[in-house]
């Protein structure tokens, strides 16, 4: 007999710790393997909510300076679905095969999403000019041409002209809009002309312009109050104040096909990428921003914003005559019932569509509603979404959205409310 010290384990007793050793490592695994698909959801839904971020981060800033410069908001409806106002724009719901612009080469919009217009002086500085007697700081030369004067110095404060001399060095037509130093409500928009223009004296210089007669001065000019260039501008004697840089974005969500497609990017959303964009153009126009005859003037079109965003929809809150009112010191109250009579938000319900521009003429708008929809970028197998049923009048009943292997994208819809009554 071995002495007690000397006695191993039996195999009954090996093979229990063996068991318990395997159960052990299984958990291990399980919940390694928990913490991972853990980690790649936070992932997922982390970056889709840094999407929606981005996205109305970099609206509502262009949102906040529409108009920037002297430009009106303006209330034009033109279509039974655009609302074509001078500083903002509404293309509501667009249809299928919908470019952002008629250029060839241009990238095609999701259908059913809107498309933002925003106009304004916005990423340069708005330069004051010398109305003093006799300053000789503005003149119409023509019936089609004038030229103003700028100087690097205004009332002792430093101007910063470098976008007017880059314009003209480089041959860009960029749009100018001229301020009257008598009423900020009479306005011009001008093309540059870099040609005679002078830009070698750095303490100021002379920017010459063109009224009419060129390709997008038709679209300039209906920019302008009553269509035309103002009478008042072009009396003996009458100044202009300050003159910007004007800027058009169209923000929109454009179809993206560099993942390879299965299936009809329309009726199958699991095969359609998509991402927020903004296209920049000469104002009113469908020409992309740039010199002139640029090839590469195109991807101003497509200047990507944030990415997995599956719809940009906007509803425009009016001091309309439909239910509520905003009057100073009394009453600010706009009503919302999205039934179309006693709603005082435009694009918010179907019986908005078609638009009757009698309701929102001579409206002051003062709400700008962005809602963005975005979507992680792979599914997960085990993740069921709630239905959608509307983001503002766009329905999404019978939606691929709702339907098969699109229910396991994660989805979060963000809104911001913008209100634009410092504008005017």
């Amino acid at each position: 007999m071995r002495p007690e010290s000397q006695r191993g384990f039996t195999l009954i007793e090996l093979l229990v710790v063996l068991v318990v050793i395997g159960q052990i490592f299984v958990l291990i695994v399980m919940l390694f393997d928990f913490s991972t698909k853990l980690s790649h959801v936070q992932t997922n839904v982390a970056e889709m909510q840094q999407s929606l971020r981005v996205a109305q981060y970099d609206t509502v800033r262009l949102i906040r300076m529409a108009g920037r410069g002297g430009l009106p908001v303006g209330i034009v409806p033109a279509s039974p679905s655009v609302f074509q106002g001078v500083a903002v724009a509404v293309s509501d719901n667009v249809p299928n095969n919908t470019k952002i612009t008629t250029t060839a080469g241009a990238p095609f919009v999701v259908p059913g999403t809107d498309i933002l217009t925003i106009r304004g002086v916005l990423s340069n500085p708005v330069w004051q000019l010398d109305v003093s007697a006799n300053s000789g700081s503005f003149q119409v030369d023509s019936a089609t041409t004038g030229h103003l004067v700028v100087q690097n110095v205004h009332d002792g404060v430093v101007q910063d002209l470098s976008a007017l001399k880059n314009a003209v060095q480089n041959g860009i037509l960029e749009p100018l809009i001229l301020v009257s130093a008598t009423d900020p409500s009479v306005y011009a928009v001008v093309e540059l002309d870099p040609n005679t223009s002078d830009v070698s004296d750095p303490t100021q210089f002379t920017i010459h312009f063109k009224i009419s007669g060129q390709p997008r001065s038709v679209g300039y000019l209906a920019l302008c109050p009553g269509g035309t260039f103002p009478a008042t501008l072009n009396a003996n004697g009458s100044q202009v104040v300050q003159v910007g840089i004007l800027e058009e974005y169209r923000i929109y969500v454009r179809q993206d096909y560099s993942a390879p497609l299965t299936g009809n990017v329309v009726t199958d959303a699991s095969n359609l990428g998509s991402k927020l964009a903004r296209a920049r153009v000469f104002p009113n126009s469908n020409d992309p921003y740039g010199p002139e005859g640029n090839a590469a003037n195109v991807n101003n079109l497509s200047l990507d914003v944030a990415d997995n965003i599956t719809d940009l929809q906007v509803a425009l809150g009016f001091d309309s005559a439909n239910a509520g009112s905003i009057d100073a010191g009394t009453s600010t109250t706009i009503t919302e019932t999205a039934d179309g009579s006693n709603d005082d938000w435009l694009f918010n319900g179907p019986s908005d569509l078609p638009v009757n521009p009698a309701t929102w003429n001579n409206t002051s708008l003062y709400y700008v509603r962005l809602s963005t929809l975005a979507r992680t970028d792979r599914p997960d197998v085990k993740y069921l979404a709630p239905p959608l049923l509307k983001i503002e009048d766009r329905s999404y009943s019978g939606s691929p959205f709702n339907q098969g292997n699109n229910l396991m994208f994660r989805r979060r819809l963000l809104q911001t409310v913008v209100n634009l009554r410092s504008l005017g």
